[in-house]
Protein backbone atom coordinates (compact mmCIF):
# COMPACT_ATOMS: atom_id res chain seq x y z
CA UNK A 1 0.00 0.00 0.00
CA UNK A 2 1.28 3.32 -0.63
CA UNK A 3 1.49 6.65 1.08
CA UNK A 4 -1.19 8.05 -0.47
CA UNK A 5 -3.47 4.97 -0.29
CA UNK A 6 -2.91 4.91 3.64
CA UNK A 7 -3.62 8.66 3.68
CA UNK A 8 -6.86 8.11 1.70
CA UNK A 9 -7.87 5.03 4.12
CA UNK A 10 -7.32 7.19 7.57
CA UNK A 11 -9.50 9.70 5.53
CA UNK A 12 -12.10 7.12 5.14
CA UNK A 13 -12.36 5.87 8.14
CA UNK A 14 -12.07 9.06 10.17
CA UNK A 15 -14.75 9.99 8.38
CA UNK A 16 -17.05 7.22 8.98
CA UNK A 17 -16.16 7.54 13.23
CA UNK A 18 -19.04 8.80 14.81
CA UNK A 19 -18.48 11.74 17.24
CA UNK A 20 -17.67 11.19 21.23
CA UNK A 21 -18.65 13.47 23.85
CA UNK A 22 -15.52 13.96 25.30
CA UNK A 23 -15.69 13.89 29.66
CA UNK A 24 -15.47 17.39 31.24
CA UNK A 25 -12.37 18.81 33.24
CA UNK A 26 -12.07 17.32 36.45
CA UNK A 27 -10.59 20.59 37.92
CA UNK A 28 -14.42 22.13 37.98
CA UNK A 29 -15.24 19.14 40.26
CA UNK A 30 -11.86 19.11 42.48
CA UNK A 31 -12.15 23.03 42.92
CA UNK A 32 -15.44 22.52 44.02
CA UNK A 33 -15.61 19.49 46.67
CA UNK A 34 -12.28 21.32 47.89
CA UNK A 35 -14.03 24.52 48.65
CA UNK A 36 -17.27 22.95 50.20
CA UNK A 37 -15.12 20.51 52.23
CA UNK A 38 -13.69 23.74 53.81
CA UNK A 39 -16.35 25.38 54.37
CA UNK A 40 -17.67 21.68 56.11
CA UNK A 41 -14.65 21.61 57.95
CA UNK A 42 -14.21 25.12 58.99
CA UNK A 43 -18.28 25.38 60.19
CA UNK A 44 -18.49 22.16 62.17
CA UNK A 45 -15.22 23.70 63.93
CA UNK A 46 -16.50 26.37 64.75
CA UNK A 47 -19.81 25.26 65.78
CA UNK A 48 -17.95 22.66 67.85
CA UNK A 49 -15.51 24.89 69.63
CA UNK A 50 -13.96 28.45 69.30
CA UNK A 51 -10.42 28.87 66.99
CA UNK A 52 -7.63 29.01 69.44
CA UNK A 53 -7.11 32.22 70.63
CA UNK A 54 -4.87 34.94 68.46
CA UNK A 55 -4.68 31.69 65.47
CA UNK A 56 -5.58 33.74 63.17
CA UNK A 57 -2.87 36.72 64.04
CA UNK A 58 -0.46 34.48 64.20
CA UNK A 59 -0.31 34.07 60.39
CA UNK A 60 0.95 37.45 60.26
CA UNK A 61 3.22 37.27 63.90
CA UNK A 62 4.91 33.99 62.55
CA UNK A 63 5.98 33.70 59.30
CA UNK A 64 7.35 30.10 59.96
CA UNK A 65 3.91 29.41 61.26
CA UNK A 66 2.17 30.92 57.70
CA UNK A 67 4.67 29.05 55.69
CA UNK A 68 4.23 25.69 56.58
CA UNK A 69 0.30 26.42 57.12
CA UNK A 70 0.74 27.57 53.63
CA UNK A 71 2.75 23.99 52.27
CA UNK A 72 -0.28 22.12 53.77
CA UNK A 73 -3.32 24.37 52.21
CA UNK A 74 -1.26 23.47 48.84
CA UNK A 75 -0.71 19.98 49.54
CA UNK A 76 -4.22 19.33 49.93
CA UNK A 77 -5.15 21.11 47.02
CA UNK A 78 -2.80 19.05 45.08
CA UNK A 79 -4.13 15.50 46.64
CA UNK A 80 -7.57 16.88 45.79
CA UNK A 81 -6.41 17.37 42.52
CA UNK A 82 -4.65 14.07 41.66
CA UNK A 83 -7.63 12.21 43.37
CA UNK A 84 -9.88 13.65 40.99
CA UNK A 85 -7.84 13.10 38.20
CA UNK A 86 -8.05 9.12 38.49
CA UNK A 87 -11.42 9.21 37.71
CA UNK A 88 -10.78 9.81 34.22
CA UNK A 89 -8.18 7.21 32.65
CA UNK A 90 -5.57 8.60 30.70
CA UNK A 91 -5.11 12.49 32.51
CA UNK A 92 -3.04 11.36 35.17
CA UNK A 93 0.54 13.37 35.44
CA UNK A 94 2.91 11.27 36.87
CA UNK A 95 5.45 14.54 37.49
CA UNK A 96 2.57 15.71 39.32
CA UNK A 97 1.94 12.80 42.09
CA UNK A 98 5.40 13.10 42.84
CA UNK A 99 5.21 16.77 43.22
CA UNK A 100 2.60 15.86 45.67
CA UNK A 101 3.81 13.51 47.70
CA UNK A 102 6.64 15.57 48.01
CA UNK A 103 4.49 18.94 49.09
CA UNK A 104 3.10 16.49 51.55
CA UNK A 105 6.52 15.04 52.79
CA UNK A 106 7.56 18.63 53.11
CA UNK A 107 4.84 20.05 55.33
CA UNK A 108 5.02 17.56 57.91
CA UNK A 109 8.92 17.70 57.94
CA UNK A 110 8.12 21.47 58.94
CA UNK A 111 6.62 19.85 62.36
CA UNK A 112 9.12 17.34 62.57
CA UNK A 113 11.30 20.82 62.32
CA UNK A 114 9.52 22.65 64.62
CA UNK A 115 9.79 19.98 67.73
CA UNK A 116 13.42 21.85 68.09
CA UNK A 117 12.07 24.61 66.31
CA UNK A 118 8.60 25.86 67.06
CA UNK A 119 7.06 28.76 65.04
CA UNK A 120 4.95 29.41 68.01
CA UNK A 121 5.47 28.56 71.83
CA UNK A 122 4.18 25.42 72.64
CA UNK A 123 1.13 25.69 74.75
CA UNK A 124 -1.82 24.09 75.51
CA UNK A 125 -4.38 27.16 75.32
CA UNK A 126 -7.22 26.05 73.04
CA UNK A 127 -6.65 21.97 73.28
CA UNK A 128 -9.56 19.72 72.56
CA UNK A 129 -10.09 17.08 74.50
CA UNK A 130 -11.72 14.82 71.54
CA UNK A 131 -9.75 16.22 68.44
CA UNK A 132 -8.62 12.66 67.26
CA UNK A 133 -12.47 12.09 66.96
CA UNK A 134 -12.73 15.53 65.80
CA UNK A 135 -10.44 14.80 63.32
CA UNK A 136 -13.13 11.70 61.78
CA UNK A 137 -15.79 13.80 61.94
CA UNK A 138 -14.46 16.19 59.78
CA UNK A 139 -12.88 14.09 56.79
CA UNK A 140 -15.20 10.70 56.61
CA UNK A 141 -17.69 12.36 55.44
CA UNK A 142 -16.16 14.42 52.62
CA UNK A 143 -14.67 11.16 51.51
CA UNK A 144 -17.51 9.94 50.87
CA UNK A 145 -18.61 12.35 48.78
CA UNK A 146 -15.35 11.96 47.09
CA UNK A 147 -16.18 8.77 46.54
CA UNK A 148 -19.45 9.31 44.79
CA UNK A 149 -18.40 11.82 42.35
CA UNK A 150 -15.04 9.86 41.50
CA UNK A 151 -16.13 6.35 41.22
CA UNK A 152 -19.33 7.29 39.44
CA UNK A 153 -16.61 7.78 36.09
CA UNK A 154 -14.12 5.28 35.57
CA UNK A 155 -11.02 5.05 37.66
CA UNK A 156 -8.47 2.46 36.19
CA UNK A 157 -7.11 2.56 39.64
CA UNK A 158 -9.63 2.64 42.09
CA UNK A 159 -7.22 2.03 45.20
CA UNK A 160 -4.68 4.66 44.14
CA UNK A 161 -7.49 6.89 43.71
CA UNK A 162 -8.84 5.88 46.84
CA UNK A 163 -5.62 6.73 48.95
CA UNK A 164 -5.48 9.78 47.43
CA UNK A 165 -8.61 11.08 47.88
CA UNK A 166 -8.35 9.76 51.70
CA UNK A 167 -4.74 11.85 52.49
CA UNK A 168 -7.11 15.04 50.99
CA UNK A 169 -9.73 14.54 52.85
CA UNK A 170 -7.79 13.81 56.00
CA UNK A 171 -4.98 16.77 55.60
CA UNK A 172 -7.59 19.27 55.90
CA UNK A 173 -8.66 18.92 59.28
CA UNK A 174 -5.11 18.18 60.43
CA UNK A 175 -4.29 21.48 59.05
CA UNK A 176 -7.48 23.60 60.20
CA UNK A 177 -6.38 22.19 63.74
CA UNK A 178 -3.76 24.57 63.59
CA UNK A 179 -6.12 27.03 64.16
CA UNK A 180 -8.53 25.43 66.49
CA UNK A 181 -6.56 23.41 68.54
CA UNK A 182 -3.98 23.85 70.53
CA UNK A 183 -0.29 24.15 69.26
CA UNK A 184 2.34 21.86 69.38
CA UNK A 185 3.87 20.19 66.76
CA UNK A 186 4.45 16.63 68.71
CA UNK A 187 0.70 17.21 69.28
CA UNK A 188 0.34 18.14 65.42
CA UNK A 189 2.19 14.73 64.98
CA UNK A 190 0.09 12.41 66.86
CA UNK A 191 -2.93 13.88 66.86
CA UNK A 192 -3.70 15.86 64.02
CA UNK A 193 -1.72 14.42 61.23
CA UNK A 194 -1.85 10.82 62.94
CA UNK A 195 -5.52 10.26 62.29
CA UNK A 196 -4.74 10.57 58.03
CA UNK A 197 -4.08 7.34 58.20
CA UNK A 198 -7.47 6.20 58.99
CA UNK A 199 -9.18 8.45 56.36
CA UNK A 200 -6.14 6.61 53.63
CA UNK A 201 -7.40 2.99 55.05
CA UNK A 202 -10.60 4.25 54.48
CA UNK A 203 -9.83 5.30 51.10
CA UNK A 204 -8.38 2.37 50.11
CA UNK A 205 -11.28 0.19 51.23
CA UNK A 206 -14.09 2.05 49.24
CA UNK A 207 -11.98 1.63 46.30
CA UNK A 208 -11.18 -1.94 47.24
CA UNK A 209 -15.52 -2.31 47.27
CA UNK A 210 -16.13 -0.46 43.56
CA UNK A 211 -13.32 -3.17 42.05
CA UNK A 212 -15.21 -5.62 43.16
CA UNK A 213 -18.64 -4.06 42.13
CA UNK A 214 -16.78 -3.52 38.71
CA UNK A 215 -15.89 -7.16 38.40
CA UNK A 216 -19.37 -7.93 38.96
CA UNK A 217 -20.79 -6.16 36.28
Amino acid sequence: MTHQNRLDLIKELSTNVPSVRPRGSVLLPAILWFSLNWIYVISLSIYLGPLRPNAIESLLISPQFAFESSIGFISGALFCLIAFQESIPGIRRQWLIYLTYFSALFWISCYVFGLWFPALEPSLIGKRAHCVLEAYLYSIPPLSVAYLIIYRRFPLNSLQAGVFMGIGAGMLPALFMQFSCMYDPQHMLTHHIGPITITVIAGALLGVVFKKQSNLK
